[in-house]
């Protein structure tokens, strides 16, 4: 879970304890990387790989002003505050961030660093017979109710994830279901987990992490934790939540053992996104994920205040008074003051409604000059990953048509040129571009070749249309699924003769295997799930889940620039630095921490956030 704060230390240290500088203005973005500091040296070769440019006006901790109050638009107030529910969304990932404990965060190159405010260490200590990770937590960390952190909470997240229990309603459990034990070291803050399976993103897990009282009981996990938190230990402090007026209130935790906040109050404010442009030309909002035609006109109000014009100039230059020409102007007065009565009364009208669109404008414009656009990386992906277990894509011929069939620039294009971004798709299932591991592979299937997947679909025994003939020694389509099915109710009559007891048979079916899968979404418990083939996951991936599709001949789909950055962002400068959030504050949308993730920008929206003159 990545988050947003002050930094800690000098801003070019390579230390794991120090932060990389973070901006307000970094608080844009849907789910964002912070960037280092220009001139900051590096020796790591991947640290100097190109990747779309930055603007989130990083400052100083010293140079921010204390207290005040932010108001930041979300697209609706959360339906609930578990963000391992189904129907968590941004919001409730933003309130995480700011009143739960994040053990990894993540730096401008994605990689997860651990955040000291939670963990004095954390490292795997043991790897055979069983990988064991031991953690050692803050000695001041401690729940609102007073209750310090430890191993009772990582026992009830564990057991509450893990997929045992159907009366949890879990969204996803990757990770937790690989966990065999967790122990109490040599008190409450050591904390020991053991893996039954290797897992490679292990510091994804407990992030966020929620106090016992929520994840003990499934009561208290699917309904409780709703509307309310029981504990929390961040920096903020959840106020409350009124449905009426559309806001949820974060206060600055007085018992907060780090660095405080900058701001008193954060106030998330649901603004669907097409009145956004209102809300903050009417100055309501300071910070807002905005759309490209929100930008432009914030650009061109910024160049019309830069040019010396005000918003009145503005309408008739670029707004609806630019479509009024001299001729048209005579026209409509010749009209509007003419004979026909009838038509001069419609013409009227027009004119008074045209008079109050071009004073609407120019005010907006007024209002929008005072504000900066940002735009920040983006640490998270978007991937189509295709299963090659059953079905016509066991069938490898099939899977590489498919691969060869699939245009990637030209998804890259649709996501990332219309906001402006360079279009370049990665080349790499397991890395982001920048990262130690990124390599790039993607030739190892050929370019995007039509004529190519033609001929292996018709070498696999596909026509358009369906399947044409089975070729020796395979079973294409629904003809294998077909077969599949018919073996099954000969077993079935037959009784065990041969077959084997009914686990037995389930084995042999030709069906997805379900490990490190676990989604219950809105099923209620018990009932039957059968797990998906494809699929696609915010946020990251393990190495050894991310790169079990290549070796297959799946297709990363969506492999849209992982250099890419997403979002742009507006900003009210004040007379002096503006209040920014605390160390360890506020989250952005996306990315837990991973080792190794494949990566391409999520084509995240634009923002908008307080910036200095």
């Amino acid at each position: 879970m990545s988050q947003i704060g002050a930094p800690r230390g000098r801003t070019c240290s390579r230390s794991p304890r120090s932060r990389t500088l973070r901006s307000v203005a970094t608080l844009t973005s849907a789910a964002l990387a912070v960037t280092v500091l220009a001139g900051c040296g590096s020796t790591d070769e991947a640290d100097r790989s190109p990747v779309a440019a930055q603007d989130n006006a990083p400052a100083a901790r010293d140079e921010v002003a204390d207290g005040g109050t932010l108001r930041w638009a979300i697209d609706a107030l959360p339906t609930t505050l578990n963000t391992f529910q189904a129907d968590a969304d941004g919001a409730t990932t933003r309130i995480a961030g700011a009143v739960l404990p994040a053990l990894y965060t993540l730096d401008a190159r994605g990689r997860p660093q651990r955040n000291p405010d939670y963990l004095e260490s954390a490292q795997v200590i043991q790897t055979e017979p069983k990988q064991v990770v031991l953690y050692k937590l803050h000695q001041q960390a401690v729940w609102s109710d007073g209750r310090e952190i430890g191993a009772p909470d990582f026992v009830a997240q564990w057991r509450a994830l893990s997929g045992r229990d159907t009366a949890y309603w879990t969204a996803r459990n990757s990770g937790y279901e690989r966990i065999e034990k967790i122990e109490r070291g040599k008190n409450d803050l050591e904390v020991r987990v053991t893996f039954a399976k290797p897992y490679a993103d292990w510091q994804a897990l407990f992030s966020p992490l929620y106090p016992k009282q929520v994840m003990g009981s499934p009561d208290s996990f699917n309904d409780g934790a709703r509307t309310a938190l029981k504990a929390t230990a961040g920096p903020f402090l959840l106020k409350g939540i009124d449905r009426e007026s559309g806001e949820v209130g974060l206060v600055r935790n007085p018992r907060w053992w780090g660095q405080p906040a900058k701001l008193d109050r954060v106030v998330l404010k649901a603004v669907p996104r097409a009145d956004r442009t209102d809300a903050l030309a009417a100055g309501t909002l300071d910070l807002a994920d905005i759309d490209r035609s929100t930008a432009d006109r914030i650009s061109l109000a910024l160049r019309d205040a830069r040019a010396g014009r005000g918003g009145a100039e503005a309408a008739l230059a670029h707004g609806p008074g630019a479509r009024i020409t001299p001729g048209k102007a005579l026209k409509s007065w010749a009209l509007a003051y003419g004979s026909d009565e009838e038509k001069a009364a419609e013409v009227q009208e027009a004119r008074t409604r045209n008079r109050e669109a071009v004073a609407r404008y120019a005010k907006a414009q007024d209002g929008l000059a005072v504000y900066a656009v940002r735009k920040s990386l983006e640490p998270a992906y978007t991937q189509l990953s295709l299963n090659g277990e059953s079905g016509p894509l066991s069938d490898e011929r099939v899977r590489r048509a498919v691969a060869r069939a699939i245009d990637r620039q030209a998804i890259a294009e649709s996501v990332l040129k219309p906001l402006g971004l360079p279009a370049v798709p990665p080349g790499s299932h397991l890395a982001l571009a920048g990262q130690a591991a990124y390599a790039d592979s993607s030739d190892a299937l050929g370019g995007q070749d039509t004529k190519e997947a033609r001929a292996l679909l018709a070498e696999a025994g596909w026509v358009p249309g369906g399947a044409n003939r089975k070729p020796a020694g395979t079973k294409a389509g629904s003809e294998a699924e077909k077969a599949a099915k018919e073996e099954a109710e000969k077993k079935e009559k037959g009784g065990d003769k041969g077959g084997g007891s009914a686990t037995g048979r389930k084995k042999d079916d030709d069906t997805a295997s379900d490990e490190g899968l676990y989604i219950v979404g809105d099923d209620k418990p018990g009932t039957d799930r059968t797990p998906g083939g494809a699929g696609s996951a915010p946020g990251s991936a393990s190495g050894s889940d991310a790169g079990s599709d290549a070796a297959s001949g799946s297709v990363s789909g969506s492999d849209a620039g992982s250099d890419a950055a997403s979002g742009s962002a507006v900003a009210r400068p004040d007379a002096r630095q503006p209040a920014a959030l605390g160390e360890g504050a506020l989250p952005d949308d996306g990315g837990r921490p991973a080792e190794a993730a494949p990566a391409s920008p999520g084509g995240g929206p634009a923002g908008a956030a307080p910036a200095s003159r």
